[in-house]
């Protein structure tokens, strides 16, 4: 009785490994939630707010001023974040949401470190963001 019920759980922990055993990169990412910090290396402003939600095959999030969405795929060689698109408003921090924009664009790879996630470009960390509270 007791061999069949560590056998159950055994084969229950191994049908609930996350799609990574796939061999699929994002699945530490599929549904989080984050908040940018810094910025080509910069603090970011404290008081533009800019997030990102991480889905299956999207992100989006608020940039600061305005909401925005795109497309993440897996690559051989990291992930690709392709046609980001936004609402169009003005606001102070126009000028950090623009530049978070154009790293969600050149991001070809990501690192979780230290509890945080780094979007790369090669070895280039573009932007780090810590989990949304």
């Amino acid at each position: 009785m007791l061999s069949r019920t560590l056998l159950s759980l055994a084969t229950l922990a191994l049908l609930s490994i996350p799609a990574a055993a796939d061999g699929d990169p994002l699945a530490d990412l599929i549904g989080t939630s984050w908040q940018l910090t810094t910025l080509d290396g910069a603090p970011v402003n404290a008081k533009v707010k800019s997030t990102l939600v991480i889905s299956a095959d999207s992100i989006g999030g608020n940039g600061g001023c305005n909401t925005y969405g795109g497309d993440l795929a897996a690559t051989p060689d990291g992930i690709d974040i392709s046609q980001v698109f936004s609402t169009m408003m003005a606001c102070d921090g126009l000028q950090q949401e623009q530049a978070f924009f154009a790293a969600l664009e050149a991001t070809d790879n990501f690192a979780l470190v230290g509890g945080n996630l780094q979007l790369l470009e090669g070895d280039t960390v573009l932007a780090e963001l810590a989990p949304a509270s």
